[in-house]
């Protein structure tokens, strides 16, 4: 499988990388950003780009490719919905539809956020996303909704109150088997939400919206 991974500078998109780099199943993974993601793999390549809505210089590299991940998220923190919707939906889906004309057999897995079927106005705009994601002729789509992430080793949240979270919570890290256990709706692990996000675009997700618990059990 050759797989496009969208965010791999976050903290989401970073153990999506990890995991994507140690599946046997995966041949070749190309990171598509603004930034370096800093990691040096014989199955990674990257694609640079100061402006992600202009991909016309890179389009006929896009092709050939089974399955794209999308990591990329923003707060929505200070932001009204044509701002946040302008990144959230908008970006995401400009590339989905590209992607999915350039490889008709294409699967796509996208990371929406736990709370996503609240009334909020992310959410809100997330569950756009998810809709017009769901009505696409990929192969195989799904979303995940993780709750709290603990993050792998080295990995960082680039939102500043979610690291401060995680920060603090450090102490309870080494229950983390016990919390995923416990209270799987509300917890999940880099390491099973990357997975989980394989196994969508792999086609073994029995869902297409996987909340906490569903990523746990998928990415076990």
């Amino acid at each position: 499988m050759n797989i496009i991974l969208f965010g791999a500078t976050g903290m989401v998109g970073a153990g999506a990388l990890r995991e994507a780099l140690n599946a046997p199943e995966v041949e070749s993974v190309l990171s598509i950003g603004r930034h370096s993601c800093g990691v040096v793999h014989p199955k990674l390549r990257e694609f640079l780009l100061t402006d992600l809505f202009d991909f016309a210089a890179v389009e006929k590299q896009l092709m050939g490719y089974d399955a794209c991940i999308w990591a990329i998220g923003v707060s929505s923190v200070g932001l009204d919905e044509t701002a946040y919707a302008r990144v959230t939906e908008e970006l995401t889906l400009v590339w989905a539809r590209a992607l999915l004309r350039l490889n008709p057999g294409m699967s796509f897995c996208y990371c929406s956020a736990g709370g996503a079927g609240g009334p909020g106005m992310w959410a809100r705009v997330r569950r756009r996303v998810e809709d017009a994601l769901r009505s696409m002729p990929f192969q195989h789509a799904g979303a995940v909704r993780p709750g709290f992430i603990r993050p792998g080793p080295g990995i960082r949240s680039k939102t500043r109150g979610y690291q401060l979270g995680v920060v603090l919570l450090k102490p309870l890290f080494l229950l983390t088997p016990l919390l995923v256990r416990v209270f799987p709706f509300l917890f999940t692990t880099s390491e099973r939400l990357g997975r989980a996000m394989l196994r969508v675009v792999e086609g073994r997700a029995d869902r297409f919206i996987l909340e906490s618990a569903d990523i746990n059990r998928a990415g076990a």
